[in-house]
């Protein structure tokens, strides 16, 4: 990561990265300019650090300008410079050069190319350079090697020394002249008559530069940049509708006017505007212009000294700083050197390259953002568990109602989900599946969707990254091309040998045999899978990702009864219906305070995900449910096996996500495809290697500790429990890994690979490894066979000495180096206590090349043998998955058994299926992610022989009314996942579906107000509930006038009465009360409260105890003024309040007065009657009116 610079004036940074882009390279010898030689001085050093500082700098070409050339040393004496650089910059620009070899000798912009110099210094310098001072000026050469061997385009530099400073920029000419001066100040007349004279340097450019003021930086002036003139690399504009955000027009004339290295990153850059480059240089990532001010604000970096915005940071460091940036919605498009300094000699041979071909071959190996995650050799599996879908949607509008088809795949494990399905106008199952299956990342055509999907779009994607893809064009997807796509290169079977999976051939048409025509009922689907292919091909991940796909067919929740027997066959058992609404209103799933969260007591990240998927589709299914509760109950009788597991479960890594990163670095069409990556130079690949092999062994360490299991519940007697935990030699389906982990845990050292990173196979393992060893093993005795010749011929003790390209040099002890002839050519000495020299001969630079090419024949292998080792292993990944599905079912049954362990109070609730009259019974029941200690438990019954399936709850506002709907939601929920709930007693009927309509809130962005998000989610209810139903309405009609409000309740009350399902209708209309009192299909109940000083003038005086306890009957009052007191309202506005009520109130009782007596006339006035209106009389003698 960047550092803080050193800005004072003239010093020098202390950036280790800046450095290495700021030494000069050596020089060569043949072309120095012979330079008078003069005494250094103050302003001689200080212009070489300088200038030393600012090499490696690219200055930005305006279209109107050339290039800058150099800067001229201005000043005379040390003070007058510091003033001078605290006031201006000044530089000279200089045309470029019209002849090409002219431009590669004269190459003036610091090419961030890492270009290797072919300068080498003659004697005398060498000598100057020794006795120098400072070791700043020197380079080392074996750093360079390694971290700067990228362009072979020679580049114009030298070392330089405190006596010399001469810019590695001018033309020979100027440089001999400023040689003939012999003291400094002839040197600087002769360059500033020379600036006046020589028509190349036409102009000089004046910079201020104020450390008070803010950087422009000159990305910032670029015109082509520019919001007014931006467009597309088509040349579109903003407001064109096929604009392309992705790509820049970049002029060509600005691209001609760079140097390689630069001219590279903005080709780069124009492909992929919208991206994030993380440029390759040598052993760092190299962020510039407005991709340095992304990593300035949001990484932290600091910019590094120079002519344009420049941060960076080392190759080691990818993940971590790509996974920050990908969080906070950037893509991130990782740019890798694919050739070495000898391959690009190799390749100027063999064509007639240009300038602009002399630089190492640069391509974007991947493209990543949240939806395109794929952990490879540079990224870690991360901590977060929850998948992070990439949705593509299609839309076909019928008019009132929409026909979609859908893709959603998580590409770090391989899950593709394809469905095609009707919704309504309220787009609820595309609501749903959002609920269940939420995105980070949504593809779709451009202009393609109907309002009412985008108004969904805007308000529940609201914070989700889009990607608009083309409408029109080469690019368009559609069903036809989808399934030739995947014909030709993945399942190219056909008739026996059909290899397509189950859910693609069930999508194909019956009538063509190749597979390539699409049913009629699925192209939408299709479409939408060559939209999520198309995306990730476009991020270079196709062949990373398609290979280990894996379809599964979407179908709606509520769609299940509705399926073709074809597809049935493909699908889970039954579940309940949970919808958007529900899943929101009863706080089902999420990070806080929710049921979810609240049972999560998982060990495993995958036994999380199947938590996730019990609790939005909750089983239907009275033997699983039974089978789930003897499990649990087993698990809970057995406390010591229970713990043991879970700490077995707990190091396990994320099998799921491992299992898709071993077959990556298991797959060869990574390189048959010719990707990038394949060809990519990476100067940390032995960590990766090593974090590979240790991830690898990890999950082999993981898979040997589960399989204890078996003997661990060998013998339980729940079925569930025998059938996961127990071998199907034994009738489980717990699968038998012994013989392969046995084979991986001997096919290589597993110490060796831990701290190499290099697969060793064990001999015999590996024919091709085995030849490559003898290879080595006989070289090495060469090497010992003429290290005894070269003893006999010295006549001492003589060792090797080196590393790497410098290895095996004759270390001879100074004493008897007298003997070594022409046929030894000296290459160092040491000194010391034990002088000695170090000779090579031709012999052993024959020795060094033998052992370097099999030395490179053993990593090929090793390399290949790595893969194929991991390829291997993913060859049984059905094996490895159906243990995955065993050890995440038993995690879960552990969670559930966990949660019921802490409770105070727990149950197994008793679920029948096939009545009549669905029911409910709870006695004593707890909300679960309420503190038990704290809640006032609560029961009912709905359905009964003595109750109603519909309740009618009242109560004071505040009394606990909607908490009562969401702890029945809830319990509901938990006794159909399987798992033990936290009350006295709990018997029920199965519930296919729960509706939902509580709380106040309306959908601005949507254009609702409350009252019609109220009517859309009762409108949902009615029309969808069955017998079967769970629905939870709470003060339906408070967001319109009173009568209107009550006469909707009214008949969405009679309405769900004759339908008979369970209910639980909370509402403050009283008149309800009295239009449903004596209705046989409703039963009357309420929360109880006391209330003190009721009768009082004064409200302010009325005192109401909630007691939070369902009870029969019906509640009097809603105590509304209780409310305001609690909400801190003025005395004087509630009293003002209770006066006005009780002129409604009293108004309202003349009329029921009157009606009644008019109801009476010319009948029978039963006693009955006449209580009732003696009643309605005392009630308005309370009004005090």
């Amino acid at each position: 990561m960047s550092k803080k610079l050193n800005t004072s004036v003239g010093g020098t940074p202390t950036n280790t990265l800046f450095n290495y882009f700021s030494k000069s390279p050596a020089v060569d010898k043949k072309r120095l300019v012979p330079s008078v030689k003069a005494e250094p001085t103050h302003t001689d050093r200080t212009g070489s650090e300088k200038e030393n500082q600012n090499n490696g700098k690219n200055l930005e070409v305006q279209e109107t300008k050339p290039s800058a050339k150099r800067k001229l040393p201005v000043s005379v004496s040390s003070d007058e410079e510091e003033l001078g650089d605290r006031r201006k910059k000044k530089r000279i620009i200089k045309p470029e050069s019209e002849s090409e070899d002219e431009m590669e000798e004269t190459k003036s912009e610091d090419d961030f190319s890492g270009d290797e110099s072919d300068y080498e210094p003659d004697g005398k310098e060498d000598a100057a350079s020794e006795e120098s001072e400072s070791g700043d000026d020197e380079v080392d050469v074996a750093t360079d090697n390694e971290e700067s061997e990228d362009d072979p385009t020679p580049r114009k530099s030298r070392k330089k020394d405190k006596n010399h400073n001469n810019n590695n920029n001018e033309p020979l000419g100027q440089k001999v002249k400023l040689a003939e001066g012999s003291t400094f100040q002839e040197k600087l007349k002769n360059i500033q008559s020379n600036v006046k004279q020589d028509a190349a340097y036409d102009e000089i450019s004046t910079t201020p530069f104020n450390l008070d003021e803010p950087m422009v930086w000159p990305h910032q002036k670029l015109d082509f940049l520019q919001p007014d003139k931006i467009k597309d690399k088509e040349g579109r504009r903003p407001d064109h509708p096929d604009y392309d955000k992705s790509t820049l027009y970049v002029p060509e004339k600005f691209l001609n006017n760079l140097s390689p290295g630069v001219r590279q990153w903005w080709v780069l850059k124009s492909n992929s505007f919208d991206c994030v480059l993380f440029f390759k240089v040598g052993k760092f990532y190299e962020l510039y212009h407005g991709d340095a001010d992304v990593g300035v604000n949001e990484l932290g970096f600091t910019y590094m000294r120079g002519e344009f915005a420049h941060a960076g940071f080392p190759e080691i460091s990818f993940d971590k700083m790509s996974t920050i940036l990908v969080d906070r919605g950037y893509k991130v498009a990782r740019v890798e050197q694919t050739e070495t300094p000898d391959m690009v000699t190799e390749r100027c041979k063999r064509v007639k390259a240009t300038k602009f071909n002399k630089v190492v071959a640069r391509e974007i190996c991947q493209i990543t953002n949240r939806g395109t995650q794929v952990f490879g050799s540079q990224c870690k599996i991360g901590p977060n568990h929850q998948p992070n879908y990439m949705l593509a949607l299609v839309e076909q509008d019928e008019g009132t109602f929409s026909k979609f088809g859908i893709c959603f795949i998580d590409t770090s494990i391989g899950d593709f989900h394809l469905g095609e399905f009707e919704d309504d106008k309220n787009c609820s199952r595309l609501l749903t599946l959002l609920s269940h299956h939420m995105p980070v990342l949504l593809l779709n055509e451009r202009c393609a969707l109907s309002l009412r999907t985008q108004q969904v779009v805007r308000t529940v994607l609201g914070g989700v990254l889009r990607e608009q893809l083309a409408s029109n064009g080469a690019h368009i997807c559609n069903a036809e091309k989808t399934l030739k796509l995947l014909a030709e290169r993945y399942y190219t079977g056909n008739g026996s040998d059909d290899n397509w999976p189950l859910v693609l051939r069930t999508m194909q048409s019956d009538l063509d045999h190749l597979g390539l025509t699409p049913s009629d009922n699925y192209k939408l689907a299709l479409k939408a899978l060559g939209q999520c292919i198309f995306f990730i091909d476009k991020c270079l991940l196709e062949p990373k990702v398609l290979p280990m796909a894996r379809y599964q067919l979407y179908v709606p929740p509520d769609q299940l009864a509705e399926a073709k027997p074809v597809v049935a066959s493909t699908l889970r058992r039954s579940h309940m219906v949970l919808d958007a609404t529900t899943l929101s209103n009863l706080r089902i799933i999420g990070e806080e305070h929710t049921l979810q969260s609240t049972l999560d007591h998982c060990c495993t990240k995958f036994g999380k995900r199947l938590l996730h998927h019990w609790l939005c589709a909750p089983s239907c299914d009275v033997e699983v449910i039974r089978e789930r509760q003897a499990a649990i109950g087993e698990l809970l009788r057995l406390p010591s096996e229970l713990q043991e597991m879970r700490a077995l479960l707990a190091p396990m890594p994320d099998f799921e996500r491992n299992l898709a990163q071993i077959h990556l670095f298991g797959n060869k069409q990574v390189k048959q495809r010719d990707h990038p990556d394949s060809r990519a130079i990476l100067f940390e690949e032995k960590i990766y290697n090593k974090q590979k092999l240790v991830g690898f062994m990890a999950v082999l360490k993981g898979f040997n500790a589960v399989t204890k299991l078996p003997l661990m519940f060998h013998e339980c007697e729940a079925p569930l429990l025998q059938r996961i935990t127990q071998l199907t030699t034994s009738g489980g389906a717990f699968p038998d890994l012994r013989e392969e982990l046995r084979y991986f845990s001997t096919a290589f050292d597993h110490d060796a690979a831990a701290k190499t990173g290099v697969i060793a196979p064990q001999p015999g393992m590996d024919a091709e490894y085995d030849v490559v060893m003898d290879r080595i093993d006989e070289i090495e005795k060469r090497l010992k066979t003429y290290l005894v010749e070269q003893e006999r011929h010295f006549g001492c003790r003589v060792t090797y000495f080196g590393s790497d390209k410098k290895r095996y040099q004759l270390d001879v002890p100074e004493s008897h180096a007298h003997k070594a002839n022409k046929s030894y050519a000296l290459e160092g000495q040491a000194k010391g206590k034990k002088p000695s020299r170090r000779y090579t001969t031709a012999q052993t630079k024959v020795l060094l090349k033998d052992m370097q090419q099999a030395e490179d024949a053993k990593n090929v292998v090793l390399q290949d043998l790595a893969r194929r080792l991991f390829e291997k292993f993913s060859n049984h990944y059905e094996l490895w998955k159906q243990c995955i599905d065993c050890v995440a079912n038993l995690d879960v049954l552990g969670c559930l058994a966990e949660y019921a362990r802490q409770q105070m109070v727990i149950c197994v609730p008793e679920l029948v299926s096939g009545v009549d009259q669905p029911f409910i019974e709870l006695e004593e029941g707890y909300h679960p992610c309420v503190n038990a200690s704290t809640y006032i438990p609560n029961g009912l019954e709905l359905g009964t022989r003595t109750e109603a399936p519909l309740s009618l709850l009242t109560g004071p506002n505040m009394g606990g009314k909607s908490t009562l709907m969401r702890e029945l939601g809830l319990l509901v929920i938990m006794s159909q996942i399987g798992a033990h709930i936290p009350a006295a007693r709990c018997r029920l009927s199965l519930v296919d579906r729960i509706f939902t309509r509580l709380g106040a809130q309306d959908d601005i962005l949507a254009g609702h107000s409350t009252f019609l998000v109220e009517l859309n989610e009762t409108s949902l209810i009615l029309k969808h509930a069955t017998c079967h139903s769970l629905v939870l309405l709470d003060e339906l009609g408070r967001g319109t006038a009173t009568y209107d409000g009550t006469a909707i309740a009214a008949s969405v009350v009679n309405f769900l009465a004759n339908l008979k399902c369970r209910t639980l209708f909370s509402t403050h209309y009283h008149n309800l009360i009295d239009y449903f009192h004596h209705d046989q299909r409703i039963t009357l109940g309420h929360m109880a409260c006391m209330v003190e000083n009721e009768d009082t003038t004064d409200p302010t005086q009325e005192t109401v105890t909630f007691l939070y306890k369902y009870t029969a009957g019906a509640c009097p009052k809603s105590y509304g003024f209780n409310a305001a007191k609690l909400a801190g309202m003025p005395q004087g506005i509630i009293k003002r309040a209770f006066e006005l009520s009780k002129k409604v109130e009293a108004i309202a009782l003349q009329r029921k007065i009157t009606a009644k007596i008019v109801a009476s006339t010319g009948e029978d006035f039963k006693q009955q009657k006449l209580n009732a209106l003696i009643d309605l009389l005392q009630q308005l003698k309370m009004c005090h009116v």
